[in-house]
């Protein structure tokens, strides 16, 4: 997994002496809005998940773990992150966390359409879904403008989707970066 550069932005493979500084980011409750998640009960337990995410698969082997912390070109700040789980079937499912400080100056799109490139490119993804609330504009506008298209939920291969969620695919074969 490499470091990969944009013109503002540095994505990072994701380490262990990330959540220190990600545990701040992570904790601000205006992220929780839309997702299905918490903020992490303590650093020890962001420690935890980011041990066994930095081995960057499955314990079975049958996932593929990517995940990259975005910074600043300037500084080691952390930002927030990219995330990618990819399947034996060349499929993969893809989010993405900014902090809300961050919102709002196309961030999310510049570390977005890098690590998408890198996912069709490298990995050979054939087919990227994504999900989004459906009250939530911005991921569901980036997602758009990435090229996502929005389809049935009933078409997801990994798991459920929750009734709030939006289901997103991004076709290796209609919109390769």
């Amino acid at each position: 997994m490499k470091q990969l550069i944009t013109t503002r932005l540095r994505l990072v493979p994701l380490r262990v002496d990330h959540a220190g500084a990600m545990f701040s980011l992570l904790s601000d409750p205006r992220i929780y809005e839309f997702i299905q998640d918490e903020p992490p009960a303590s650093l020890e337990s962001l420690q935890e998940r980011y041990h066994r995410h930095e081995t960057r698969h499955s314990p079975d082997g049958t996932e593929q773990w990517l995940n990259w912390i975005i910074q600043p070109l300037e500084s080691d700040a952390c930002m927030g992150f990219i995330q990618a789980t990819i399947y034996t079937s060349a499929t993969a499912d893809f989010a993405f966390v900014l902090g809300p400080s961050y919102w709002g100056r196309g961030l999310a799109l510049e570390a977005a359409s890098s690590a998408l490139h890198t996912l069709f490119t490298d990995y050979a993804i054939i087919s990227m879904f994504a999900m989004a609330d459906e009250r939530n504009v911005r991921s569901t506008s980036l997602l758009t403008r990435l090229g996502f298209q929005r389809v049935e939920c009933v078409n997801h291969p990994h798991r459920a989707v929750l009734p709030s969620d939006h289901l997103f695919l991004l076709n290796r074969r209609l919109n390769t970066p």
